[in-house]
This record gives C-alpha cells, sequence and structure tokens, in this order.
C-alpha cells in the first residue's frame, strides 16, 4: 500500500479528517524543539527500524526538502540498525 496515495485519496475524499492530521503533525512539529530537518531525520532512523517503507519514503523527501545532505539521511538509516534487529524478536 502506498500510504502518499492513501492520503492523497483522504484528502480528496474526507478533506476535514485529511486536514485534522495535517493539523496534528503541524501541532507536533511546533512544539518539539527539534528543527524540521532533524525531526524527519529521528523519524527517518524510526521508520527504518520498524521497517516502514511509505513512512521512511516521506519522511526522506521532507528532510531533504528541509536541507538534509545525503550523507545525513543515510547516517540516519545506519543509525537504526542496531535497534532494528531487535524490533521483530519473539519473547
Amino acid at each position: 500500500m502506498d500510504l502518499l496515495k492513501v492520503l492523497e485519496r483522504l484528502r480528496e475524499e474526507k478533506p476535514e479528517v485529511a486536514a485534522a492530521i495535517g493539523n496534528l503533525r503541524q501541532a507536533v512539529l511546533a512544539n518539539a524543539t527539534l528543527d524540521v530537518k532533524t525531526a524527519n531525520l529521528v523519524a527517518i532512523g524510526i521508520a527504518a527500524a520498524i521497517r516502514n517503507q511509505d513512512a521512511l519514503t516521506g519522511h526522506i523527501k521532507l528532510a531533504k526538502e528541509a536541507g538534509a545532505a545525503k550523507d545525513e539521511v543515510i547516517g540516519a538509516v545506519l543509525l537504526a540498525i542496531p535497534p532494528g534487529l531487535n524490533s521483530r524478536r519473539v519473547i
């Protein structure tokens, strides 16, 4: 499933819900002490660790738009490898 396509369809069919999701994202960013680039680099690491391809793709795009260099994006993914190795462990 392509999350970006789902969100676009949601904007078309349920604009109030899409706006609420957008408002939540903006409220979280406004109350975080991280700048937009850093917040998206953190989100890249999280998405990589939990293996969420749609989130990873989206946050890479947003991080680049916020000025992240290729090496910063790669670094965020690399930092996710050790914790990500344990994210699928069955207890």
